[in-house]
């Protein structure tokens, strides 16, 4: 089975995004799976996924959010991921967040980062599947 590290941006866009952006990400989703790749998240998705709806206590949001999650393999994290993210920060020049994400991946041996932010599409460090959002 391969390892796909879906971002937050994946998440939030096929929740609460616009439909047509829904359909998009509920199709490649489908299809990563059905191509036997394990969809996966880490603390770092949860935090930013989970943000906003805790900030309004969108309750069924957050539910909603955990469901999901709960079809997903959870990654943990360990203890030297800020010193490996500050690599990132240097050699994919990310921010701290996205740096995070993509150390979190890596270290847990993901085959791919998938992404709706276009600045992960041209990582060195790990194959990226960015889904263009564009219509």
């Amino acid at each position: 089975m391969k390892l796909a590290y879906v971002d937050s941006s994946v998440w939030i866009t096929r929740i609460e995004g616009l439909p047509k952006y829904r359909q998009i990400l509920t199709q490649t989703i489908t299809q990563l799976l059905s191509d036997d790749w394990q969809l996966c998240v880490s603390d770092a998705v949860l935090l930013e996924v989970l943000t906003k709806p805790y900030k309004q206590n969108n309750l069924e949001l957050i539910i909603l959010y955990r469901k999901i999650f709960d079809h997903a393999r959870m990654l943990k994290t360990p203890s030297d991921i800020f010193a490996k993210a500050l690599l990132l920060i240097q050699s994919e020049k990310l921010n701290a967040m996205d740096a995070v994400h993509v150390s979190l991946a890596l270290h847990h041996h993901c085959q791919s980062f998938i992404s709706t932010d276009k600045h992960f599409s041209q990582l060195k460090s790990i194959s990226t599947i960015w889904i263009d959002l564009k219509i």
